[in-house]
């Protein structure tokens, strides 16, 4: 059998050879068969190469993304050149290992040399990809379009008066002026500034006056590295670097390059060197850079050497009587009583927005009889006992809208907004930890229920006009509204709340149940200080400070703690029987093991700190509820049989631990890392956020259940450049490889991505029926899914994909169409944003006739995407 084989192939070889022999050397063509089995392992070795430099480049990519930034066009090229070989490779090894059988029997020379130069001419072609990788620049550039833009900040409230049209008027006329760069706008504290220099921000792009407008606010105590940050991210900058941070004149230069810009600086009290302390072009140095100030203060304007300067004043009666009719929905109602009660009740406003807006939300719909409870209060109600306090009849009112707030928690989590720095951005997850600790919620079995409550509270108070949205996550407190609370906690002894700016601290603060301080005076807190009513302590400093235990000897009352920035140990709490929220963030810590003697402790974050391992010790915590350690950075070990303990665990936080081992099939016992298979043996855990590698997935490991969850599988997460954060916003799923320890969680998804998944082609039914909870899809080189949704052998539920509201396909070669039979009623209705790239089988992704939600013929092709606002298409 064998020699008939190679009878067969012998007239094919000559052939050949005589064929490559007439034009070409004849040494060349025998050194091919000569040399098939060096070319063979060359080539497997250079596709060991390429295969690397295109996972490098791929990580790559994936920090690019994670970071905002668009990739080069020659990156995306180049990946796909190298996924192309890497793909062809697999090919030619095919015919490598099927021709080797053959070979065993009699050496085919034909097929040697046929082999052997493919193998040599792509060993040719992968040098020259390698050379590209090489000499490969950034991987990614900032959209434009995706950088922050004034139109995201411009508020909803805007108050148009007289005032406030005047002065717009004033204000881009100034603009337009080539002479003028510096205009200032000063106003009391609450008419509005910040709200008029947003709508100008909002309307001069428009006006085709800029082409980038920045805005960032400075405050009474500048943070100058975080105004740096605000506006090099307006700029696509990024004012870190490998060496550390970038100086004020490399952000100087970097914003000379943008031709026309309006950087708006909010709340100034003091003049600044904006080149010195912030790094702006002014003036001469750039003339295309303009600023717009606002302040309290009319000599702020002339110290600045304002060109132009803009006076807001208050609003008048007539304008401040329609703010409060709609605000307390008097533009409704009929009765005439209430209004002649309001009518008199509007004097004590002042015409301050701030005062106005609070006030006519805590009135709406109250009756009569409450009317004239609060006319009476405020007419009888006067603070001569503030001392520099412009804003008094804000305060008045305000006062009034805290008074009719329903409940004391609600004004709790109102006192505890104060307490941060101004103009700081509240993480309300924050404040969830806190509302724990001081147990200020009673009857609450979980954290779960708490958030709830806290959330609650939160969205009173925004509705009441006294919080005011930040983003998602976050809210912040208006200055005038900080110091009013502020004023409210120092004054009434059963509250006792206050801020400290020096230190050390007095005796006045001796009787305060919750203090915070910021202040970056000294490098050690101070020894001996005796707060016995002390319950909540927050500081919230950017320079690191040596925090000795003695500091915290006379707080035997603390039940919340939250330091930052601090080199700290755990041995200063071992003697705090009551304490139950402790956060130390981005903290130096010693003394770790001490952490099974805090036994009271239900909420620890050690988030960003250098902790190393989570010690055994830290079993002993039975009533810990919820654990943080996200972004530890340092984190490697945590001991086998940890987390078993921890049986009251509600909420587990790992995410952005890169260097955290888990135990695995080979692990040994001396190595002892904790397994994954842990997790489940938790009866209350129902909140995680992890990221880990499918290898450390023990065989046949099934994530149970949860409320909400985040993980990371086989994909490293960027967290370098983002704030803290813990909770999950949704629950979301980015997977690279195995699914299969997720599979219970397809239910419940709502963001999914997957990368470089193999063996499944489609998503559904493979993967799961419907995915009628997902509102985010992002799948990316997984090349066996031929289409989204197969119809075609069992009928695709009406809620399929139903609340899909964005949806991103990268380099899904193979890809055919969405949906390989007619849409379910309702398929895709919520899709907002389309994102396709490098999906070269895909011919069809939508009908013409469904993108403009025309009726076809037959059942069910009714295809709506009427919120369709953003469709993007790459080559």
């Amino acid at each position: 059998m064998g020699c008939g084989f190679c009878g067969a192939a012998l007239p094919n070889i000559v052939a050949t050879l005589v064929v490559d022999c007439v034009v070409k050397p004849v040494g060349r063509q025998l050194d091919y068969v000569r040399h098939f089995q060096d070319n063979v392992e060359k080539l497997r070795e250079k596709k060991r190469e390429l295969a690397d430099a295109r996972d490098r480049l791929l990580h790559k990519i994936e920090d690019a993304k994670n970071r905002l930034l668009l990739i080069e066009n020659d990156v995306q090229n180049l990946q796909s050149r190298a996924d192309e070989t890497l793909s062809d490779m697999g090919t030619l090894e095919e015919e490598i290992q099927l021709n080797k059988r053959c070979l065993n029997w009699c050496p085919n020379c034909s097929w040697r040399y046929q082999l052997s130069k493919k193998a040599k001419k792509k060993i040719q072609d992968i040098s020259k990809l390698l050379e590209r990788f090489g000499r490969l620049g950034p991987v990614g550039y900032r959209d434009p379009t995706a950088l922050p833009t004034i139109d995201f900040l411009c508020s909803k409230e805007f108050v148009v008066s007289e005032s406030s049209k005047a002065a717009f008027k004033q204000i881009i006329e100034a603009l337009k002026d080539e002479n003028i760069n510096m205009i200032g706008l000063w106003g009391m504290g609450g008419v509005g500034k910040t709200t008029l220099v947003h709508e100008v921000g909002s309307q001069a792009p428009k006006l085709n006056l800029f082409g980038k407008v920045v805005i960032t606010t400075v405050s009474q105590k500048p943070n100058f590295e975080r105004i740096q940050d605000q506006i090099a991210q307006y700029i696509g900058f990024d004012m870190k670097n490998e060496q550390g941070r970038r100086s004020e004149q490399e952000l100087w230069l970097r914003l000379k390059n943008e031709p026309r810009i309006l950087i708006i600086l909010d709340d100034i009290w003091e003049s600044i060197n904006l080149k010195e302390k912030i790094g702006i072009p002014i003036g001469d140095d750039h003339k295309g850079c303009k600023f717009l100030l606002t302040t309290r203060r009319q000599q702020v304007c002339r110290a600045m050497d304002c060109q132009n300067v803009v006076k807001l004043d208050c609003l008048d009666d007539d304008e401040a009587w329609t703010l409060f009719e709609k605000k307390a929905g008097l533009d409704v109602s009929p009765n005439n009583d209430i209004k002649i009660l309001a009518k008199q009740i509007i004097e004590n406003f002042g015409g301050l927005p701030i005062a106005i807006v609070p006030l006519g939300s805590a009135l709406k719909g109250k009756s009569y009889h409450e009317w004239q409870v609060a006319y009476r209060r405020l007419k009888d109600r006067r603070l001569t006992e503030i001392e520099d306090v412009n804003e008094e009849n804000a305060y008045v009112c305000l006062e009034a809208s805290f008074d009719y707030l329903k409940n004391m928690e609600t004004k709790t989590c109102f006192l505890l907004c104060s307490l941060f720095p101004e103009d700081d951005e509240i993480y309300m997850e924050d404040l969830v930890g806190y509302a724990w600790g001081l147990e200020l919620y009673k009857g609450m079995k979980s954290i779960k229920e708490v958030r709830s409550e806290v959330l609650a509270s939160i969205e009173t108070l925004k509705n009441s006009g006294l919080l005011l949205d930040c983003g998602e996550r976050h809210i912040k407190m208006h200055d005038v509204v900080r110091q009013f609370a502020l004023w409210i906690a120092s004054s009434r002894k059963e509250i006792s709340f206050g801020t400290v700016e020096t230190l050390p601290m007095d005796e006045s603060f001796k009787n305060y149940i919750a203090i915070s301080f910021e202040t970056n005076q000294t490098d050690e807190l101070p020894k001996g200080v005796v707060f016995p009513n002390l319950k909540f302590l927050l500081h919230g400093g950017d320079c690191f400070m040596k925090t000795s235990s003695e500091f915290f000897e006379g707080m035997k009352a603390l039940q919340v703690c939250a330091l930052n920035n601090q080199l700290i140990s755990l041995a200063a709490f071992q003697f705090h029987m009551n304490l139950r929220t402790s956060y130390l963030i981005n903290c130096e810590l010693s003394d770790i093991s001490m952490l099974g003697k805090l036994k009271t402790l239900h909420i620890l974050s050690l988030s960003r700190s250098d902790i190393i391992e989570l010690p055994t010790e830290a079993g002993d915590l039975e009533n810990l509820r919820l654990l943080d350690l996200s972004c530890c950075n340092d984190l490697r070990r945590i001991a086998a049989n940890l987390i078993r303990r921890l049986s009251n665990l509600e909420e587990l936080y790992l995410h952005g631990c890169s260097s955290l081992k888990w135990a695995t099939e080979n692990s040994t016992k001396r190595e002892s890392y904790s397994s994954l298979s842990e997790l489940n043996l938790l009866p209350k855990l129902v909140v995680i956020s992890l990221d880990f590698s499918s290898k450390h997935l023990p065989d046949g490991f099934v994530f149970r259940r949860l409320w909400s969850f985040d993980f990371c599988i086989g994909i490293k997460r960027n967290t370098w450049f983002q704030k803290r954060e813990t909770y999950p916003i949704s629950r979301s799923l980015r997977i690279s490889d195995s699914l299969d320890a997720c599979k219970q969680l397809f239910e419940d998804v709502e963001s999914l991505e997957l990368n470089e998944v193999e063996g499944h082609p489609n998503l559904i039914p493979s993967l799961d029926l419907g995915f009628s909870k997902l509102t985010s899809l992002d799948l990316r080189w997984c090349h066996s899914i031929r289409c989204l949704i197969d119809a075609s052998k069992q009928p695709v539920p009406i809620t399929t994909l139903s609340n899909l509201r964005k949806l991103s396909l990268s380099g899904m070669f193979h890809l055919e169409e969405m949906c390989n039979a007619p849409q379910p009623q309702g398929f895709l209705q919520k899709l907002e944003e389309v994102i396709v790239s490098y999906c070269d089988a895909m011919q069809l992704l939508f009908p013409i006739a469904e993108l403009s939600s025309i009726e076809q013929e037959g059942p069910s092709r009714h295809l709506s995407l009427q919120s369709l606002k953003i469709v993007q298409i790459y080559f």
